[in-house]
């Protein structure tokens, strides 16, 4: 007021106006940073092989921008019990409604609570094929409005692109999710990652909400998915899963989970059951994991093979902060490490070690990137969790006979409003170095030169089952049967072998059926085939040709005799009058008075060429780098070049 008051005595009724503010400044976008410098792990040099920085430096300033797909593709399924539909949408183009934001530096991977409807994957010619609330569009996909917003959300939807685990309608949130299938794949190395979990942002010792479940791991390059631009025919868990980093956000709550350790890790394969262990599944598979689920952990997960059973425990860590990740992986196991890292000398906060027939190891992976809510994870132990109280349940549910009523998605209990800005995981870098010295690689397989010329003619690859890169994986088909199957080390001159338990042979010989199976036979041409197999019991075995699609028509079939001992079984040649897709087929399923119920087989050295010997490409345990036929196993991207242990690195 004073002021004021001075300034019309002195100028009578004019007024004095204040300058305008200066504008505040802008952050300038920064210049990408020099590549990392090789790394020395445990007196090894590790050169960087790919990174993705997500448009450079963080905090950097940079433009909101697209993922790259030179990289990354979006995927939408439905897993693990979670609540959220996977989308398409990034900043550049939906900048109110992201769920995918590469901007400033960083990939940001939001959460939002809005339902979408994502199930498009059924193909159909009339509305009635698609079911209430469906119609079939243009596309000959059936789309939905279950959410009754007024609109089909199929476009809105990241593509469903796997064989099993279809996205479902009616989810209560939308999130992101890439893989770098296809595009990033390698084997071994040392992958570094720097991330932030969701909620960052409020104040320090704040609890957060409950229900996020942000994870950046890995599956194995052979994982069925349709269509594959490799031979993606295995299913899980023997594609192999390593869980580098899962936060499970509920476990902040120090009144559900006073321990907090809300950091996870884990690892997950196929594995011959142990003592005591049993299948999971009628007629299925048999995992093993790090975690309690399903077999209480394991010898391997504390870095002693032949030791007690371990489990890997959670971290507690401050999930405001930003933390870096380290993945030590190779030929023996592998090491994670959390912010010490082994560069600097940091010691591991979980060893894992290979055993013999954790082969889903020794063959390349690729990452994924996502952010869940809710699920298995997300509502940790929401499946019959022990109370006394209803305090002790997520988000108030009821406690009922010493068990919490809690489901996958009743511990979910963000405000939207005032915090869903916050529900992002956020990722700053990821990189993957290679060990300069290289890689052992696996030694081919004698079947796969059956002439012993030296050069490759056998058209099944991964044909004694010890190649670290398993192509045509055989697994189990049951129909009406049930048992197991890995790959295990046989323990004496046949090393690696297919092993087969059958718990039930069903009602016909294919019942509980092995194959090879997607490679093309030439109208007019003469091969020839074999295959040894071992029995616990004698057993008269069919292996069969046959076409790999309807009408599964059988173009050549052998019975073998077979016992305890090794029997190579050695079919007349056999000659197609049709070029088409085909399958190796042995039958190990009940047929009349023939029972196989309880009967373990073992297969190893399937073969099958032509009689003339044609060289077969061979890329055992390689991604790029010469074929054996005069070609290449394939190309590396640009800035990287093939080592001569058969993956691309970066230049010396």
């Amino acid at each position: 007021m004073a002021f004021l008051a001075l300034g019309l005595m002195a100028g009578g009724c004019k007024v004095t106006e204040e300058p305008p503010p200066e504008p505040l400044p802008q952050p300038q976008p920064q210049p990408d940073p020099e590549p990392p410098a090789p790394l020395v792990v445990d007196g090894q040099r590790y050169s960087l092989t790919w990174e993705e920085d997500f448009g450079g430096a963080l905090n950097g300033g940079q433009p909101r921008s697209f993922l790259n797909t030179n990289f990354w593709t979006k995927e939408n399924l439905g897993v693990n019990n979670e609540q959220q539909a996977y989308t398409n949408r990034e900043c550049p183009d939906h900048p109110d409604d992201w769920n995918y934001c590469v901007e400033n530096g960083r990939l940001s991977l939001r959460a939002r609570h809005e339902s979408l409807d994502c199930v498009v994957w059924k193909q159909c010619t009339a509305d009635a094929e698609c079911g209430e609330g469906g119609t079939c569009a243009a596309t000959k996909y059936c789309v939905y409005d279950q959410n009754k917003n007024g609109v089909s959300d199929h476009e809105e939807c990241a593509p469903f692109n796997g064989t099993g685990n279809a996205p479902h309608n009616e989810t209560s949130y939308t999130s992101g999710r890439i893989k770098s299938d296809e595009k990033v794949e390698f084997r071994y190395g040392y992958i570094e990652f720097r991330a932030r979990m969701p909620f960052a942002e409020l104040p320090a010792g704040t609890t957060p909400p409950n229900g996020m479940w942000p994870a950046i791991w890995m599956l194995g390059a052979n994982s069925g998915i349709e269509k594959g631009g490799r031979d993606d025919t295995v299913g899980w868990p023997m594609t192999g899963e390593i869980d580098i980093m899962e936060y499970t956000q509920i476990k902040e709550n120090p009144v559900l989970y006073p321990q907090n350790e809300a950091m996870g890790f884990n690892t997950l394969w196929r594995e011959y059951p142990e003592p005591g262990e049993g299948a999971m599944g009628a007629g299925g598979w048999q995992p093993n994991a790090c975690s309690s689920w399903p077999n209480n952990g394991d010898a391997k997960c504390d870095g002693d093979v032949g030791g007690a059973r371990a489990i890997w425990g959670g971290k507690t860590i401050d999930y405001h902060q930003w933390h870096t990740w380290g993945f030590l992986w190779d030929e023996n196991g592998f090491k994670i490490y959390i912010d010490a890292l082994p560069q600097n000398g940091g010691q591991p906060v979980a060893t894992f070690s290979t055993g013999d027939n954790a082969t889903e190891f020794r063959q390349p992976m690729f990452l994924i990137l996502n952010n869940a809510v809710g699920g298995d994870l997300g509502c940790s132990g929401w499946s019959g969790r022990a109370c006394t109280s209803s305090a002790q349940c997520a988000n108030g549910a009821a406690c009922e006979n010493g068990m919490c009523k809690e489901t996958p998605g009743s511990c979910v209990d963000i405000d939207w409003a005032a915090h869903g800005d916050k529900a992002q995981l956020e990722v700053d870098y990821v990189r993957w170095f290679h060990r300069d010295s290289g890689y052992a690689r696996a030694k081919a397989a004698p079947c796969q030169d059956g002439n012993g010329d030296g050069t490759p003619d056998n058209i099944i690859r991964n044909c004694g089952f010890e190649e670290d890169y398993t192509y045509h994986r055989s697994d189990l088909f049951f129909e009406g049967g049930g048992g197991l199957t890995d790959i295990i080390n046989e323990g004496g001159a046949h090393g690696f072998v297919q092993w087969v338990r059958v718990d039930n042979g069903g009602t016909q010989p294919y019942s509980v059926q092995v194959r090879q199976e997607g490679f093309a036979l030439q109208a007019g041409t003469s091969y020839q085939w074999k295959v040894d197999l071992k029995t616990s019991a004698a057993l008269s075995v069919p292996v069969k040709i046959t076409l790999a699609h309807e009408p599964w028509t059988t173009v050549a079939s052998f019975s073998c005799d077979v016992g305890t001992a090794w029997t190579t079984c050695s079919p007349p040649p056999f000659t197609v009058t049709a070029t088409d897709t085909y399958k190796f087929e042995i039958d190990l399923g009940n047929a009349g008075a023939s029972k196989t119920n309880g009967i373990q087989a073992y297969i190893d050295n399937m073969y099958l060429a032509t009689t003339a010997n044609t060289c077969q490409p061979e890329c055992t345990g390689k991604l790029c780098g010469d074929d054996g036929c005069g070609g290449a196993c394939g190309a590396c991207a640009a800035g990287t070049t093939c080592g001569d242990w058969g993956q691309c690195v970066a230049p010396k």
